[in-house]
């Protein structure tokens, strides 16, 4: 198959900025060449007779060339302003294309900085010798080399591609091909470059393995493989914000269908599941997303009353929520999980009551696996097996905090040849703990060997339990499981499971008002409730910007006290997702400059557009020119809180030392403005780039507050002699107080 070499991503942004970089200081020229420039970065080639090419070479000395053995250059060396002819051999032999060639052409001037590079590509056959690999030996594969894969499993789509999987592979595919998840697809592709051809050989569905919690290993994480994980967070600036142990990470959603984006959800608990797509910067990891669950605000209010969640199971009450639960009928199934349906709490509160069972393919259940509404109105099941639950969980969407008190009661009984050993366990913010009340026990009658803490009985008992969460939690649970495929008739162990029954009860109409409770009796004040101190309402630290960084070759001015030359974002083609993903966070910009009042109009000038990148941080202003960042709105607040603005930041200099001696505004909207002073030595030859931490108490601030940062004067000569309000930003974050 013919096809043209790609180049990799990363070079193509370099070629781009090869001739945009933007460079705050002038060096003055020299009788020795400092610089070679050429009208071409990049050279395609047929792969038969390819017609010679040219580029103009501009430099101020002598400069020489360097070249692949297939490449032929004329002349190879000059002075000044040359047109040198580039040639290429054939790419062929007498069976056809070979496989594409890819090098560089180095136009050298004196020193490593005086270097002009030329990409040179050419036609070629990219599947002339790819063979027939495995899904794991294409994950060792290196970019840019060819393959062909017989077969492997859609387990992933995203907007530009999917992840396939093969046993326990996962590798991620670029392709415009329609494709869902439990396909059966072969695809020919190079690596790192769009798959040439993808076919569908079969549909089907895909059950996915246990993810990897990423929350409990995220300090040690590497990143190095396709993993499949689940994390938790809360969304901030567009990304998943993850606190652990009191160190920060964040979770880039990347190449994400719209359908499954969290950009809307600023401020919100969510859970990401999909695949790991690497380290995109120091503690940010790229996913590959194939379910969101949103959680709500992270920050609620305390309740005016404690969680509780209350039933009723009678004749007369059991309309309510029989279609929620199976009805008089029941409903057969043997699915891992019954299909999800469940009891409300039908007096008071927003509680469930599920039952939760194994898969049961491949049991021989003769559809005894049921769960059905009485007569008397008690959910029951029939089918009990070893490893299945009943769960009571209640929420008000708060979270309650460590050391919150909780406390449970229901009725329960079983069938004579129901299942009788069973395991009371509580959910105590992190891990399932059994019950305090219930003293644990070894059964050892044949069949039934194993730990529990509860025997069903076939007359209704109370069970009555109280815990404390552990850690944090906005969905406390409870369950009763299964432990042992024993009867409760004394009869020995089932062989499969039967039409015994096992139900949550209630002593009826004329007896005690005894349906389940699930309630918090005691929680502490201020630790999940309101907007408790500490609660990180935005955070950014740049990191995202790192692939950006790196194909720019973008300096580090701060960290090397030196100013480098610094491509422009508004004025570089390669770096207009940059500009993009900042307007998606929600940043605004503000602009002003030699006798111009501060303005968020974009400036009829492109000059006046000034945003340069380092190394994952920003630069702002030039010359005669100002500029400013606006941050997003704090949606993550949920009510008014005072709260603390910290960030990094430092002016510029020029040549040797020469201070922009500057000062910076905190401006609220509608609030007040905050003028922040540097510590950086004021006299030339002393100053040195060194970031200085500041902060800044807003009080009041709202979901609708935006902060903006900017040089004192719009208006550079006002601020300082010579003329400049250059200065960097990094680190910024928003915590309530």
């Amino acid at each position: 198959m013919k096809r043209l070499y790609s180049i990799i991503r990363i070079a193509a942004i370099a070629a781009v900025l090869g001739s945009a970089m933007v460079s705050c200081e002038q060096e003055p020229t020299s009788s020795v060449a400092k610089a070679v420039l050429g009208d071409v970065t990049l050279m395609n080639f047929s792969a038969s007779n390819p017609a010679a090419q040219t580029v103009t070479v501009y430099s101020d000395g002598d400069w020489h060339t360097t070249a692949p053995d297939w490449i032929t250059v004329d002349p190879s060396t000059g002075n000044g302003v040359t047109t040198v002819t580039v040639t290429a051999a054939n790419n062929t032999d007498s069976q056809g294309m070979l496989e594409p060639r890819k090098d560089t052409l180095i136009v050298s001037g004196n020193t490593l900085a005086s270097r002009l590079l030329i990409f040179v590509n050419q036609e070629g056959d990219a599947y002339r010798n790819a063979q027939h690999m495995t899904l794991d030996k294409v994950a060792e594969l290196a970019d840019g080399k060819a393959f062909i894969l017989d077969e492997a499993t859609v387990v992933a789509v995203t907007s530009k591609g999917f992840v396939v999987n093969s046993g326990t592979t996962n590798v991620y595919i670029q392709s415009t091909e329609s494709v869902k998840v439990g396909d059966v697809v072969s695809v020919k592709a190079v690596k790192g470059s769009p798959a040439d051809e993808v076919t569908i050989k079969s549909s089907g569905t895909y059950t996915y393995p246990t993810p990897i919690n990423l929350n409990e290993v995220i300090a040690t994480y590497t990143a190095s493989a396709t993993d499949y994980v689940t994390v938790s967070g809360v969304v901030s600036g567009g990304n998943l914000l993850v606190t652990v142990d009191e160190v920060e990470y964040s979770v880039k959603q990347v190449d994400c269908p719209a359908e499954l984006s969290i950009s809307g959800l600023n401020g919100n608990k969510v859970d990401l599941t999909g695949y790991i797509s690497g380290l995109l910067g120091a503690k940010m990891f790229g996913i590959l997303t194939t379910a969101v669950k949103d959680n709500g605000p992270a920050v609620v209010p305390r309740p005016d009353k404690l969680l509780y969640a209350k039933w009723r199971f009678t004749a007369t009450t059991m309309t309510a929520y029989q279609e929620f639960f199976g009805g008089t009928a029941g409903k057969p199934d043997a699915t891992e999980g019954f299909g999800g349906l469940y009891v409300p709490s039908n007096v008071e509160g927003n509680g469930k009551i599920e039952y939760w069972q194994i898969d049961k393919t491949g049991i021989d259940t003769a559809n005894k696996a049921s769960r059905i509404i009485g007569g008397t109105g008690h959910p029951y099941v029939t089918g009990a097996w070893p490893g299945d639950y009943w769960q009571f969980s209640a929420t008000d969407n708060y979270e309650y905090p460590a050391g919150t008190n909780l406390h449970i009661k229901f009725l329960t009984r079983v069938s004579a040849t129901g299942q009788r050993y069973w395991m009371l366990e509580y959910f105590d913010g992190k891990d399932w703990k059994p019950a305090d009340e219930y003293p644990i026990s070894t059964e050892t009658e044949s069949g039934a060997n194993a730990s529990y803490n509860f025997i069903e009985p076939t007359a209704n008992v109370a069970v009555e339990c109280n815990w404390t969460l552990a850690a944090p939690c906005r969905e406390p649970k409870f369950r009763m499981r299964c432990v042992a495929n024993a009867q409760a008739n004394d009869k020995g162990p089932l062989a499969a499971p039967n039409g015994g029954t096992c139900r949550i009860a209630d002593n009826g109409d004329d007896g005690e008002d005894a349906g389940p409770v699930f309630e918090v009796t005691n929680a502490p004040e201020g630790g999940g409730g309101g907007i408790p101190a500490g609660t990180i309402v935005f955070e950014e630290d740049f990191e995202w910007l790192e692939p950006y960084a790196t194909a720019a070759n973008a300096p580090d001015d701060v960290t090397n006290n030196s100013v480098g030359s610094s491509p422009n974002i508004f004025t570089t083609a390669a770096l207009q997702p940059i500009l993009a993903d900042l307007q998606t966070k929600g940043y605004g910009f503000i602009w002003g400059g030699k006798g111009l009042e501060w303005s968020t109009a974009e400036p009829d000038s492109g000059n006046g557009r000034t945003l340069y990148l380092q190394k994952n941080y920003l630069k702002f202003g030039k010359s005669d020119y100002s500029s400013g960042l606006i941050l997003p709105a704090l949606t993550a607040l949920t009510s008014a809180a005072n709260v603390e603005l910290t960030f990094d930041w430092c002016w510029c200099m020029t040549g040797g030392s020469k201070p922009d001696i500057m000062t910076l505004t905190a401006a609220v909207s509608g609030g007040e403005s905050t003028e922040l002073t540097s510590a950086q030595p004021t006299a030339e030859d002393q100053t040195k780039l060194e970031w200085q931490h500041a902060s800044v108490t807003i009080n009041g601030a709202t979901a609708e507050t935006r902060i903006t940062l900017r040089p004192t004067n719009s208006d550079p000569y006002v601020s300082n002699t010579r003329g400049q309000n250059r200065w960097y930003l990094d680190n910024i974050k928003i915590v309530t107080k």
